[in-house]
């Protein structure tokens, strides 16, 4: 690539990195990632099957997907304002608090035996208006803890595996439940998990941690860093538009926000025809679907740890493009072999040991927002991707209608995955500086 030659860090060198009080909060938010996405991912199974059973229609899932991506879009203000001014462990824990409001009120609704379509919905609404206080605080939180894109990565890249050991959990044990207990026993249990996370996350991010409500006048990302007053009106609005330029002006940044968006498009919109690409709404069929996202997540796991830092980690970095484009081809195969059960579930656990192409393309797009504001632009970001996944996953219920699964599934990995590494590679062969070098040691 043509870079000066720096000394590759380790990984335990990177987590040396850290200061002792960062390397503390960097596992306290590990370990609330792993229990709060273990509880979503199972909430989500759940909800996918509950509409499936109600409605009868494979087409259902999707507009669960369509309805979920609306909160992104109306909140966008509100969770930019939350975030500039509550401290992002606190937004992640209120976050999880609605969370579990929405699955008990689900699990009394099953319960009594008279769900509806429409009523499915709403608790989506409600599940991602939540969760779309959570992201921007995640990404905001990990911006603030990290220097450079090696340490970035490394940061990601160990969240991503708590992220996919919380898969495990949530789909493999949903996978079980709902085919042995059923939906409304499973649902219980998801209540009582958030449940207990919620206590743990309080008793961690406030007790032992002592995280104050308010973020301190002088903190990063509150309305007036280092200011008694906030900025005026004029000001504020003036900051927005360089936000919004900078992140996805074609002349700035765009392209490679480009690359993000088509990449995330992809997994939520492939994700959304998940259930019934595997199970075909049978019940009984569940724990396919559940074992092959548990196959994933375990082999994502382990491509987070290899590309995290060290040689594998940098090689990764300067090839994400190609990286990318490898898992969507294997995820092409494993579109056209779900009628082999053993042979899909190994398929995808192959494209989870390449996602570490796609922490490495999210690192370097963050990275490169530094200069706007990680959580601003990730809010702005949020923006665009909400209406995007709301229109793309309207466009699949569609064609769904017309189409078969398999035949949409395949249409949307070719187009928006294999379009997110070209874009990618594109960017970077536009940009005015080359990829960012792996930092030394300091």
């Amino acid at each position: 690539m043509g870079h000066t030659s720096v000394r590759t860090r380790s990984r335990s060198e990177i987590w040396q990195g850290f200061e002792p009080t960062e390397r503390r909060e960097v596992g306290t938010v590990i370990v609330s990632t792993l229990q709060s996405q273990s509880t979503s991912a199972l909430l989500l199974l759940l909800l996918s099957l509950l509409a499936l059973r109600v409605t009868g229609s494979p087409a259902s899932a999707p507009l669960v997907v369509a309805v979920g991506a609306l909160p992104a879009l109306l909140l966008v203000r509100a969770v930019r304002f939350v975030n500039q001014l509550v401290d992002h462990r606190w937004v992640m824990l209120l976050s999880d608090a609605g969370a579990f409001v929405v699955a008990v009120t689900l699990w009394q609704l099953v319960r009594a035996g008279g769900v509806h379509a429409w009523q499915i919905y709403v608790g989506m609404f409600l599940f991602a208006a939540f969760g779309a206080f959570y992201l921007p605080a995640m990404r905001g939180w990990v911006a603030g803890q990290t220097t450079g894109l090696e340490q970035l990565t490394w940061l990601n890249a160990m969240l991503a595996v708590a992220t996919q050991a919380a898969v495990v959990v949530g789909w493999a044990l949903g996978g079980v439940l709902a085919s042995s207990i059923g939906i409304e026993g499973s649902l219980g249990l998801c209540a009582l998990s958030y449940a207990v996370g919620l206590v743990l996350q309080f008793v961690v991010f406030v007790v032992i941690n002592g995280a104050s409500f308010r973020k301190p006048a002088g903190a990063p990302g509150t309305v007036a860093s280092g200011t008694a007053e906030p900025p005026a009106a004029a000001d504020r609005a003036s900051a927005t538009t360089g936000v919004w330029r900078d992140v996805f002006s074609p002349r700035r940044l765009g392209l490679f926000t480009a690359a993000l968006l088509l990449m995330e498009l992809t997994h939520t919109l492939g994700f959304s025809m998940f259930v019934p690409l595997l199970t075909g709404g049978a019940a009984d069929r569940s724990w396919i679907a559940g074992t092959a996202n548990a196959c994933f997540a375990l082999a994502a796991m382990i491509s987070g740890v290899l590309v995290s830092g060290g040689a594998l980690g940098q090689w990764t970095r300067a090839r994400a493009p190609q990286v990318v484009l490898v898992g969507f081809c294997v995820q092409i195969v494993f579109g056209l072999s779900v009628a082999h059960p053993v042979w899909a579930i190994g398929l995808y656990a192959v494209v989870g040991l390449l996602s570490g192409g796609d922490a490495a393309l999210q690192s370097e797009v963050q990275d490169r927002w530094r200069p706007a504001g990680s959580a601003q632009a990730f809010a702005v970001f949020g923006a665009v991707q909400g209406p995007a996944q709301l229109v793309g996953s309207l466009a699949v219920a569609a064609l769904l209608t017309c189409l078969s699964v398999g035949t949409v599934y395949l249409g949307t990995v070719v187009v928006l995955g294999l379009g997110s590494g070209l874009v990618l590679m594109l960017a970077r062969s536009r940009a005015e500086a080359p990829p960012p070098r792996v930092e030394a040691p300091v």
